[in-house]
């Protein structure tokens, strides 16, 4: 009986200490204010000393990671900021050219407003952008 209890023990302090050791798999969706997905971009997680991205999918969905594609990311608070979200649209002479199409202060995170807390409820953040006023759609 005594040998049943301590194994109990042991996995149940094992469990509560899991958690998500050194990094936690973080991953959202980023959509506009009118609920469709964003279809291009980048996220990007910011401390001080550090930075992780995640590329947004064409669904609005994306996964962090730092050194390696999708590795997670460490425990902390971090700015976040959103990058890349442009449409190509015809410019002068044949060319094309790429404009943002939503608002510009999420491009910094200074400026984006945005932050998350990681580990995250449900190693989930999703954000909800407001679109540029003048190249959305």
């Amino acid at each position: 009986m005594t040998k049943k209890l301590f194994i109990g023990l042991l996995l149940l302090v094992g469990l509560s200490l899991a958690g998500c050791g050194d990094n936690c798999r973080l991953s959202g969706k980023v959509t506009f204010t009118d609920g469709n997905p964003v279809p291009t971009g980048m996220v990007l997680f910011t401390t001080p000393t550090f930075q992780a991205k995640g590329e947004i999918q064409p669904d609005g969905t994306y996964i962090v990671g730092s050194e390696k594609k999708y590795n997670g990311i460490p425990k902390g608070t971090y700015q976040v900021s959103v990058t890349g979200v442009t449409k190509q649209v015809p410019g002068m002479g044949g060319m094309s050219a790429y404009v943002p199409i939503c608002d510009e202060k999420y491009l910094y995170d200074a400026t984006s407003g945005l932050t998350c807390t990681v580990p995250a409820p449900g190693n989930k953040y999703d954000i909800v952008l407001e679109p540029h006023p003048v190249n959305y759609p």
